[in-house]
C-alpha cells in the first residue's frame, strides 16, 4: 500500500515534488492552495483526487500519512500554526 501524501501549494514547484513522490512510490492523494482554481487545475492535470482551499481543511478531510508544504517559505509557519 502506497504512502498517501498531501501537498500544500499548487504553484511552480508542484511538478517537481509530485514527480519525486511518484518516483518514490507514494500516492499524492490531496492538494490544497488558497487559490482553489489553481488547485483544481493542478489536481486535474496530476489526477489528484482531493482538492482543498486550506491546509486545515485538507488535514480534516483527507486520509493522509504525510504532508509536504511547498508554499513560499514565509508562509510555512503561519500555515502550520493555523492547522494545529
Amino acid at each position: 500500500m502506497a504512502v498517501k501524501i498531501g501537498i500544500a501549494g499548487a504553484g511552480g514547484m508542484l511538478s517537481y515534488h509530485y514527480q519525486g513522490f511518484a518516483n518514490a512510490g507514494a500516492e499524492v492523494a490531496a492538494l490544497c492552495d488558497v487559490n482553489i482554481q489553481n488547485a483544481e487545475k493542478a489536481a486535474s492535470a496530476y489526477n489528484i483526487k482531493g482538492v482543498f482551499s486550506s491546509l486545515t481543511e485538507m488535514l480534516q478531510k483527507a486520509d493522509l500519512d504525510a504532508v509536504s508544504i511547498i508554499t513560499p517559505n514565509k508562509f510555512h509557519h503561519s500555515m502550520v500554526m493555523e492547522a494545529l
